[in-house]
């Protein structure tokens, strides 16, 4: 489950968050629309200007949204569950994990993006073109949505990785090559090229007109694009390197667990005692509820149970001492921030911290790409 943004609601299932950074861009959208709006049409009020800016800047998430809800709807057809879908600064992100699934769902689930945003860039232009009755300042609404919509799913199809065309380049030089690995690394090369031109094609800009504020723009999504292709050549090796590993190889001793149903009091003149700034983890039938620390206890009346005490119910995860840990650390978050406690039936045998991912990380050597 996201854990991440405000959560907005679901649609079909899916339920959709936005970052905080989804403020930054809405502001500085809305803003632009407003002067232009404002320089086009000087006849409209100034309230007026605001609300068509606001206007066209929500129907331009909503565009996004639709984009998103393509991957997320053809991800639930070919029966991938999905995590949910996130909007924010650059965009959107849908939470699926298609790359189990092979080359040929991962075409599937990211070609019907683009297409998505071309098809609605077509109708709002189709709309645009007949609209001389709306107005002018609806006419302008609805060519700026279509024109945006199209140069979206153009942007999208660019070869480099994260981007929609570098998962479609990864798809087919996986279909080709038979190796994810192979397939992710040349896709994420390919989006660091990608993102350099970006940077290169913007600053040129900036250079030709003698003003380097055109570049910081460019600049960004070349930073996000680059950031987002090395971070996924590492990720992609720590999966490799994990492969072969097993929970039970990277954990150690677990620290004594709390039964959920031991009373506050009994909790505080025992296990907690002596143990000011340790938490211990509490866990009820193989099941990790959280943790408790005297801290915590000590909000809550003695004779309550220690289930009321608990903290952090989202900072552990389960796993079982033969799972490896190529699938283990992806329940640590990204990057990995999660305790891991290690269950065999429903008994409590082991305890992997990031710090112990690291260290095991660093012992391994680099494997040769194939």
């Amino acid at each position: 489950m996201l854990t991440t943004g405000w959560r907005i609601g679901r649609i079909g299932g899916v339920e959709i968050r936005a970052d905080p950074s989804l403020l930054l861009i809405a502001g500085l959208i809305t803003f632009n629309l407003w002067v232009t709006f404002s320089g086009r049409f000087p006849h409209l009020s100034a309230s007026a200007s605001v609300a068509l800016a606001a206007l066209t800047a929500v129907l331009f998430f909503a565009s996004i949204l639709v984009h998103e809800l393509a991957h997320a709807g053809m991800s639930k057809a070919r029966q991938i569950p999905v995590l949910g879908i996130t909007l924010w600064m650059f965009g959107g992100a849908t939470h699926a994990k298609v790359e189990a699934r092979g080359p040929g769902d991962e075409f599937l689930v990211t070609v019907v993006g683009p297409l998505s945003s071309a098809a609605l860039g077509g109708l709002f232009l189709a709309v645009h073109a007949g609209g001389d009755a709306l107005g002018g300042p609806a006419v302008f609404l609805l060519g700026y949505l279509g024109a945006i919509n199209l140069l979206l799913a153009v942007f999208n199809l660019l070869p480099g990785f994260p981007l929609d065309g570098g998962r479609l380049l990864r798809s087919i030089v996986w279909k080709v090559t038979g190796s994810l690995r192979r397939a992710t690394r040349i896709a994420a090369r390919v989006g660091q090229g990608v993102a350099l031109l970006i940077a290169a094609a913007g600053l040129y800009q900036a250079l030709a007109r003698g003003n380097l504020v055109l570049a910081l723009w460019p600049g960004l999504i070349s930073w996000f694009l680059f950031r987002a292709a090395t971070d996924s050549l590492a990720e992609e090796g720590r999966r490799f390197r994990l492969q072969g590993a097993r929970a039970g190889q990277l954990m150690s001793s677990p620290p004594p667990a709390v039964p959920p149903d031991m009373t506050v009091g009994t909790a505080l003149g025992g296990l907690l005692k002596g143990h000011e700034g340790e938490a211990f983890p509490v866990v009820d039938d193989g099941s990790v509820l959280g943790f408790v620390s005297e801290a915590s206890a000590r909000g809550v009346a003695a004779d309550r149970p220690v289930r009321e005490a608990v903290f952090g119910s989202r900072a552990a995860v389960s796993a079982g001492p033969e799972e490896t840990m190529d699938v283990v650390v992806e329940r640590m978050g990204e990057p990995p921030s999660r305790t891991v406690l290690v269950f065999e039936g429903s008994a409590l045998v082991g305890v992997i911290e990031p710090e112990d991912l690291g260290r095991y990380l660093k012992r391994l050597p680099r494997a040769p790409v194939r």
